[in-house]
């Protein structure tokens, strides 16, 4: 009887592994279609803070690519697959985010290497340059200016985390995350060691009003535990954009601890390829404000000129840059 069961299991096993394999073939049949995507943007700057031994000018370069893809099941669930890889002047190449999502009626769940919930309700303040890479929020892209971040959070950013997005009701969306640790990449080390278990909670909402109108709110909270110094961090942050026409304002915040906080406002204009923007940067910790103001041209479909100055205390600095989209 045991060698009969052990026969008949034999034969289910290769029946199911023949199952699994044909409906393996048929996917390959065909495979998730991906495409490749991403951007470079350039810029050298100019500061009257130059002198004993520190140049007056200063290039700076960013490029990221990225390939991603996804498919839509019978069951309408719709698999996405996502990668960037990025390098900056003077840094190594880095993979910015690698995650896989699955998304329907449902909502979406997220998992890999991502934004939190509350990175991802970021609604900074309008008005930064060549196709928001130059500004109050840029630091890569300053080379005398003090920036601010409104878009930092707790811990790393990009630690492997799993994000659950509700779906839209009515222009509102809410989202939470968690990180088991801050940079750790595999199940292996499950050290408490360090700033980890990141949660954050996020709220998006945005609605168009009269003719040509839009509004746009973000809110998030978040904490992490400490396993260093046991003091657990917390974090909020808020954001708005208002539109009219040709016209964006807003701002956002974003404060650790209810102690130091950092906010921008600014504005932007708009007519057919040409943008003027200004914004105003200040981190409460250092006392430091910075004004930036720019002018920006589309000279075709993804590739972008620009000029900007930017003030703060006795430095002023002048910037020319470009950008490819792709």
């Amino acid at each position: 009887m045991k060698k009969v069961l052990l026969g008949t299991t034999a034969l289910v096993a290769a029946g199911a592994f023949a199952a699994v394999a044909a409906q393996a073939d048929e996917m390959m049949a065909e495979p998730v279609t991906v495409g490749v995507g991403g951007y470079t943007t350039g810029a050298m700057g100019f500061a009257n803070d130059g002198g004993d031994g520190k140049r007056g000018h200063g290039i700076d370069y960013v490029f990221e690519i990225g390939v991603s893809g996804s498919t839509t099941l019978d069951n309408g669930i719709t698999v996405a697959v996502s990668g960037q890889i990025g390098r900056s002047a003077g840094a190594d190449e880095a993979i910015d985010e690698i995650h896989t999502t699955l998304s329907g009626s449902f909502g979406s769940i997220r998992l890999g290497r991502t934004e939190s919930a509350a990175f991802n309700t970021t609604t900074a303040a309008p008005g930064a340059g060549i196709g928001g890479m130059l500004g109050a929020n840029y630091s890569w892209f300053s080379t005398a200016v003090p920036t601010v971040n409104t878009y930092s959070g707790l811990g790393a950013e990009d630690a492997l985390k799993v994000v659950y997005t509700s779906p839209n009701f009515n222009g509102l969306s809410v989202g939470v995350s968690y990180a088991p640790n801050n940079d750790e990449e595999n199940f292996n080390d499950r050290s408490t060691a360090g700033l980890g278990g990141h949660t954050a909670v996020g709220l998006t909402y945005s609605t168009d009003f009269m003719a040509g109108g839009s509004l746009s709110l973000g809110a998030a909270y978040e904490t992490a535990a400490d396993g260093t110094t046991g003091d657990d961090p917390e974090a909020t942050r808020f954001g708005i954009n208002v539109g009219v026409d040709q016209v964006s304002f807003g701002g956002s915040m974003y404060d650790v601890d209810g102690g130091d906080m950092v906010y921008d406002v600014g504005a932007s204009w708009t007519e057919g390829a040409t943008e003027l923007g200004v914004q105003y940067g200040h981190n409460d910790g250092t006392d430091v404000g910075s004004t930036f103001a720019h002018l920006t041209y589309t000279l075709g479909p993804g590739v972008l000129v620009g000029a900007q100055v930017a003030t703060s205390d006795d430095v002023t600095q002048f910037m020319l840059g470009t950008a490819v989209f792709f």
